[in-house]
C-alpha cells in the first residue's frame, strides 16, 4: 500500500523493519525526528528495542559498538557535525569488523542510510 509520509518518518519506519535491538541516540537536528519516531515506537511496544539517550555523539557510536560486539543489532543516527564529533569512535567501529547501522542527515540534502561494513580480511 502506498502512503505519503514525511522523510524522517519513512527512515524511522525502515529502521523499525530492520528490528534493531538497541537504539542509541543523542538527539540533534535535523535527525531528531527519526529517533523521536523510534522512541515512540518503543514506548508503544511496536518495536522491541532498548532505547538509550546518551550524552554525546561519541557516546552514541560507542554504545552501538558495544551493543554490536555483544551480538545485538544496533542503530544510531547523527547530523553532519555529530559525525565529526563521533569520528574517533567511527574509526574504532571500522576496525573491529562489526556491522552497525547509522543514518547521517545533512541540512543541505539528505544522504540517506549508510551501512558500516568494513572490508574483511579473508586471511583471518
Amino acid at each position: 500500500m502506498l502512503k505519503q509520509i514525511e522523510g524522517s518518518r519513512a527512515v524511522a519506519e525502515a529502521v523499525a523493519m530492520c528490528r534493531p535491538q538497541v537504539i542509541c541516540a543523542y538527539t540533534i537536528t535535523p535527525q531528531t525526528h527519526i529517533v523521536e519516531a523510534l522512541s515512540a515506537m518503543v514506548k508503544k511496544e511496536e518495536l522491541a528495542a532498548e532505547f538509550l539517550n546518551v550524552e554525546s555523539e561519541f557516546a552514541a557510536m560507542s554504545v552501538a559498538i558495544g551493543a554490536s560486539a555483544a551480538g545485538t543489532r544496533a542503530y544510531t543516527a547523527t547530523a553532519s557535525q555529530g559525525l565529526l564529533y563521533m569520528s574517533e569512535a567511527v574509526w574504532n567501529a571500522a576496525g573491529d569488523e562489526l556491522a552497525r547501522r547509522r543514518d547521517e542527515d545533512r541540512r543541505a540534502r539528505h544522504h540517506g542510510p549508510r551501512l558500516l561494513y568494513p572490508e574483511r580480511n579473508e586471511d583471518t
